[in-house]
């Protein structure tokens, strides 16, 4: 028999319950948590967190890794990922009510790690100077992308001169959430991202996932004309 159509409700039902959305916007920095960090996130007990991990687990959200002793936790996959940043787009805001939260939330809307990739306002601008320098170009859908060279000053200077293999897409658009706009995703996206990781440009957050521009991150994406105007310093 053939499938009447997909079960939507199934997956909305997995994720609907707020410390389980709360532990997939964890994971969505693509690293790997235990679930005592996890339980943390989302302001539960590890009993209770790991009752909603094999949830998510059962429903193919997430997979466990072990690493010795220690049982880790991931996003299942890139289309997982890529899901929950579309949720995100038609989602509503989540109320601030600290100083503290409107300083993760204004670090979230600059800098972040989208899988494995980089989002928010940094990374569109880094995708629109990529554009207007004609190192790629982007479809009408501004879905597709297609790298056209590798001889860019910014890709110069983060070393990036091929891509490793894979069966993924080579680049294509990620609907950013809060720009509403597309941010560079695929095997060029996560080469940038891993690459302005590498080299200090930018920096992981330890409990959450938005990234942390250095002075010399701001220096060198200056010297290539990227955002100039709404880089800032990580006060």
């Amino acid at each position: 028999m053939h499938a009447n159509d997909y079960d939507l409700a199934a997956v909305a039902k997995v994720i609907g319950e707020p410390a389980r959305a709360t532990m997939l916007l964890r994971l969505m920095d693509g690293q790997a948590h235990t679930a005592s960090a996890l339980a943390a996130a989302a302001g539960v007990s590890q009993s209770t967190a790991s009752a909603h991990l094999s949830h998510l687990v059962d429903a193919g959200l997430v997979t466990v890794q072990t690493e010795g002793r220690r049982r880790m936790h991931v996003l299942a996959s890139g289309d997982v990922a890529a899901a929950v940043e579309a949720l995100g787009c038609i989602a509503p805001l989540l109320p601030v009510e600290s100083l503290n939260q409107a300083r993760t939330g204004s670090k979230l809307q600059f800098a972040r790690a989208c899988y494995s990739h980089l989002g928010g306002s940094l990374a569109v601008g880094i995708t629109r100077g990529l554009l207007n320098d004609g190192a790629i170009v982007m479809a009408a859908d501004q879905r597709g992308i297609e790298l056209l060279t590798f001889d860019h000053q910014l890709l110069r200077g983060l070393g990036i001169d091929s891509l490793a293999a894979g069966s993924g897409p080579v680049a294509w658009g990620c609907l950013d959430w809060t720009e509403q706009q597309p941010h560079l995703a695929g095997r060029l996206g996560t080469a940038i991202l891993t690459a302005l990781l590498s080299k200090g440009w930018l920096l992981r957050r330890r409990n959450d996932r938005a990234l942390d521009l250095t002075e010399e991150g701001k220096n060198r994406l200056q010297r290539c004309r990227l955002m100039v105007n709404t880089l800032h310093p990580t006060s």
